[in-house]
């Protein structure tokens, strides 16, 4: 019985000194890697000079290849690729807000006479803007040259522009250049709105009749591709 127990522990002794050793062959690398001068390495252990390359990496004891690792990105690499990261990220967020938009637009305006009708009263009241801004830009012209023209009357008489009088006309001059600017950027906006009118006027007909075709049956469904990067009003 003795003998029976002494031989067990020598098989469990054994057992437990090989485990490691199985562990670590099973876990054994052969790395393949070609350095900056274009030699072909094979070791099972990589120098510090080869960390950074590319590599493939083996079975020591079948051959097999059991993963490859990429090399090293250089930090100009990086930056690139964390920009192209940004960019498409944004270019998501984009998309969906489009998407979003367009649903909001198809849910808001059951026909084109809705759609239009909404744009229409931006436009009539850009446009009532503008025309409240030439008249006063008319009147402003008016007073300024009235201003001048008795200005001028004192400086042909020999007599000094009375400093009230001066300060009157620069304030003038600095208020018709900043409605002018004013004028500008609102003609600038009515330009704008109506070719984003335009743009949303065929992609809510496409939707539209995509829609239509989905519900028929006559066309499956598929994610709308943005066409025009404009809110809906």
């Amino acid at each position: 019985m003795l003998r029976s127990k002494s031989a067990i522990a020598i098989v469990l002794l054994a057992a437990v000194i090989s485990a490691p050793l199985s562990a670590q062959q099973v876990k054994k690398k052969l790395y393949r890697w070609v350095d900056k001068q274009g030699k072909v390495h094979y070791d099972d252990a990589l120098p510090p000079e080869a960390v950074d390359q590319a590599r493939q990496e083996f079975n020591a004891k079948t051959g097999t290849e059991t993963g490859a690792v990429a090399r090293a990105l250089t930090p100009e690499e990086r930056a690139q690729q964390e920009a192209a990261a940004k960019v498409a990220a944004a270019a998501s967020v984009t998309a969906e807000e489009q998407a979003r938009n367009e649903q909001a637009m198809l849910t808001s305006y059951d026909t084109e006479n809705d759609l239009r009708r909404a744009y229409n009263e931006r436009l009539e009241l850009l446009k009532q803007t503008l025309e409240s801004t030439d008249v006063g830009l008319q009147s402003l012209h008016a007073s300024l040259s009235a201003s001048l023209a008795q200005a001028a009357e004192s400086e042909l008489e020999h007599r000094p522009v009375d400093a009230k009088r001066a300060t009157e006309i620069r304030a003038m001059h600095a208020e018709v250049l900043k409605q002018q600017v004013f004028q500008a950027n609102r003609k600038s906006e009515l330009m704008s709105l109506d070719s984003e009118f335009q743009r949303m006027l065929n992609r809510y007909r496409e939707l539209h009749n995509r829609a239509a075709a989905q519900a028929a049956g006559t066309l499956p469904a598929a994610p709308a591709t943005a066409a025009a990067p404009a809110n809906p009003p």
